[in-house]
């Protein structure tokens, strides 16, 4: 999990996927202020299926999961990520150790036979670094 704030300078080459399917989710942060609005973000996003239970757990089950997204690599990028659970600040730690269980599950999967190994990645993006002119 990268986080970096929104006028970060990314080399170019660390920016483009190599080849082969790619999926990006970007979700904004400003309108997941709430566990209701993380989950509405998410399913949104990354199309989760109908059985989605709206609670942590089956967020944690899910992004563990994504039979349904065909691509190998798959980027979750958060906009305003300051903002998520602004509302609820005890559940944050409660995300982030879903996203990094996520991360952790798709690094150390490896890819069943016929198939290749799907990567999982998440970006935080922040406010702008404090003194930066753009």
């Amino acid at each position: 999990m990268r986080v970096a704030s929104s006028d970060s300078l990314v080399p170019l080459k660390d920016a483009l996927p190599p080849t082969g399917l790619f999926y990006s989710a970007r979700m904004r942060g400003l309108e997941m202020r709430d566990a209701d609005g993380v989950f509405t973000q998410f399913h949104e996003a990354l199309r989760l299926p109908d059985y989605f239970g709206w609670n942590w757990n089956a967020l944690r089950d899910c992004l563990c999961d994504l039979h349904w997204i065909t691509a190998t690599r798959v980027l979750v990028v958060v906009d305003d990520a300051d903002a998520v659970l602004s509302e609820a600040p005890d559940e944050r730690e409660i995300l982030m150790r879903a996203l990094d269980d996520a991360v952790t599950f798709w690094a150390g999967k490896p890819g069943l036979p016929g198939q290749e190994r799907r990567t999982f990645e998440v970006v935080l993006l922040g406010p702008p670094a404090a003194g930066s002119h753009h």
